[in-house]
């Protein structure tokens, strides 16, 4: 039964862009055999929190996607062998809450309320 998921992955930052680009596209490449792709979401080099195999930045990919447990297992094992990542977390979506979130969002976004000036009450002064 095919789950969603996220994989967040944080790549070496001291790496050339190319290099970068090639890791995250052999990790699309990977999910896209064994999982039904939906999106990498790249947030680009950033400053670690604290030192990571003596590297201060990193390159932070998020994966989506939608496959089995096996997907998962065959991605963990690459991503360990690979010396070129410095930590990452898969975990499952849960997608009923994604949903709600947006939905949420385009309500606040439209509310009229939003416009309306901010009244002071001035009896309580």
């Amino acid at each position: 039964m095919k789950r969603p998921y996220e994989s967040m992955v944080v790549f070496d930052g001291t790496l050339p862009d190319d290099v970068l680009q090639k890791e995250q596209q052999m990790v699309e490449d990977l999910l896209k055999q064994s999982a039904s792709f939906e999106k990498t979401d790249v947030w680009g080099k950033r400053q670690l929190a604290y030192t990571i195999k003596k590297k201060k930045t990193g390159y932070y990919c998020l994966f989506l996607y939608e496959g089995e447990g096996d997907t998962v297992i065959a991605l963990d094992k690459y991503i360990k062998l690979n010396d070129r990542v410095l930590r990452h977390l898969t975990v499952q979506r849960n997608v009923k809450n994604d949903i709600a979130r947006a939905a949420a969002a385009a309500r606040r976004e439209k509310s009229p309320e939003s416009d309306l000036p901010i009244q002071i009450d001035d009896e309580n002064e």
